[in-house]
């Protein structure tokens, strides 16, 4: 089930005022609509958005080398 772009634009328009709010199956859908991880809808700031959106469009053993890289520099 799509929904238009008027449509979904009210209503993130409405869970961005917090006007409404989102339960996660809602959340699903509309990650859905738009092509990108839940996680993306919910990143604290836009870098951990971007690498969200940059780790889903990996192949496995790309996002496993991106983590062990990840891990080395947090240490």
């Amino acid at each position: 089930m799509g929904l238009d772009k008027k449509l979904a634009s009210s209503r993130v328009n409405r869970y961005e005022t917090e006007v409404s709010g989102i339960d996660l199956d809602g959340l699903g859908r509309l990650a859905e609509v738009l092509g990108v991880p839940m996680a993306y809808l919910v990143a604290e700031d836009e870098e951990t958005a971007e690498a969200i959106l940059c780790l889903g469009d990996m192949s496995g053993k790309e996002r496993a080398q991106a983590m062990e890289l990840l891990r080395k520099l947090k240490k």
